[in-house]
């Protein structure tokens, strides 16, 4: 069957015959009769050739002669000025800012701007002559949501990269001690061992489904489900504690940059009662190493709540207070009553709707939610403003009586729920006799 293959000659062995090879390669390789070749031929040439694959080699049929090389006659040279200017021209302006809510336009005057000493909207123009330089800006400007951030305005990666925060580092346990354990295990209980560590006791039995119904079709026995129950139910704690021991040692590595989450999730599956030497070492140098972090960040965390507080700025405050360091951090009681006088004063009638939805939504997310008693919408409140309202009713109680919104109770939380009610024996019922001589 003929077949096409690109060849290099190789060399002249005499005027009747050329040795070639396969372009670029050392095989295959063979010899092409002079009469098949074009003119010109020389070694070196790479050419295309039709070949025949056969038991005895590999035999050239024709050879086509390669095309000629373009000249370099052909291409156009672009000559340009003679000029010293700069091939590229850059341009470089000032980011600006997108469109944002509650900015307003600044077509026809100049925008009023809110606080204390400053025009309302719809006061008209401030007058700087009377006010004299401008003061430093001392109401929060927080913009709401925008692009760079998530749901309800909450940083993102880019924000904590922005603001120096570095994140917390992810673990990655190792299997030293998982595979010390299934090293110590008989080789039959191997592949037990293993399905616990995937899945615990639901793996081991759908394993054991899985491997009867393989074997009822092809007529074998099946594998008794107790016995490897019970096998499985021994070796159980020996993983679990191997599982531990990996994934404790691997956070103790990075344990001043994992997250507090992981930590606390690391130490709540801690079995302290395995009596363990080494479980309980490890344990309590993770809890040493918990408390000292959580310490550190709630304190830093409610000196950024505080000096955003003590800068007027309300927003920011409210969505730091609503980003716990721990489960544990809790506001101070000066600070919080601070947070929600500020919020009292804020969201009033005089307020803008714009300025009254980012409020709300700030507040929503804050531990300080259900203390926070606004004292009246704005005469104005835009539609959108009041369905805002409506939705976060449930999260701030005080926007329930404004709005008219009836707020069912709290529900009851899941641990209570599951637990039934105790019945207690009846109270005898008093009788005449006894009534009688308690008279």
């Amino acid at each position: 069957m003929a077949t096409k293959l690109e060849i290099e000659l190789t060399s002249q062995l005499n005027n009747d015959s050329w040795t070639w090879r396969a372009a670029g390669a050392r095989s295959p390789k063979g010899t092409v009769a002079a009469e098949l070749l074009y003119d010109g031929a020389k070694i070196g040439d790479v050419a295309r050739a039709e070949v025949s694959m056969g038991l005895d080699g590999i035999e050239v049929l024709a050879v086509t002669a390669p095309a000629p090389k373009k000249s370099a006659d052909n291409r156009i040279e672009i000559i340009g000025s003679s000029s010293d200017d700069p091939l590229v021209t850059i341009s470089v302006r000032k980011k600006g800012r997108p469109d944002r809510p509650g900015r307003g336009s600044r077509e026809g005057g100049e925008r009023p701007r809110q606080g204390t000493d400053r025009g309302r909207q719809g006061q008209g123009p401030r007058n700087r002559q009377a006010d004299g330089e401008r003061p430093q800006r001392t109401n929060d400007r927080d913009r709401p949501a925008s692009q760079d951030r998530g749901a309800r305005g909450r940083p993102t990666s880019n924000d904590r990269r922005r603001s120096g925060r570095s994140e917390a580092k992810r673990l990655h346990p190792k299997e030293t001690h998982r595979r010390e354990v299934l090293e110590s295990l008989l080789p039959e209980h191997r592949p037990i061992g293993e399905a616990l560590m995937k899945g615990g006791l639901p793996a081991v039995r759908a394993a054991i489904s899985e491997q009867n119904a393989r074997a009822a079709a092809a007529g074998e026995p099946e594998t008794p489900v107790d016995a490897t129950l019970k096998i499985a139910e021994g070796i159980l704690p020996k993983i679990r504690v191997a599982t531990w021991l990996d994934r404790a040692e691997a956070a103790n590595e990075i344990a001043q940059e994992i997250s507090l989450k992981d930590l606390r999730s690391i130490l709540a599956a801690a079995d302290r009662s395995a009596k363990n030497q080494q479980v309980t070492e490890l344990a309590n140098a993770l809890t040493e190493v918990l408390n000292a972090r959580a310490s550190t960040e709630t304190e830093k965390w409610q000196k950024e709540v505080a000096g955003a507080v003590d800068e007027n700025r309300l927003v920011r405050a409210l969505r730091l207070s609503a980003k716990l360091p721990d489960p544990t951090a809790k506001l101070p009681a000066e600070l919080a009553q601070r947070l929600v006088t500020l919020c009292n004063e804020e969201m009033s009638a005089d307020t803008p709707s714009e300025r009254w939805m980012v409020l709300i939504d700030a507040v929503a997310q804050s531990p300080i939610r259900r203390h926070v008693q606004p004292t009246s919408l704005p005469s104005d409140a835009t539609p959108e403003l009041m369905e805002f309202a409506k939705e976060n009713a449930g999260r701030i109680p005080a926007l329930a009586q404004l709005t008219g919104v009836s707020v069912p109770p709290p529900p009851r939380p899941e641990i209570l729920a599951m637990v039934p009610k105790t019945s207690r024996p009846k109270k005898p019922a008093a009788t005449e006799e006894t009534q009688v001589n308690e008279d």
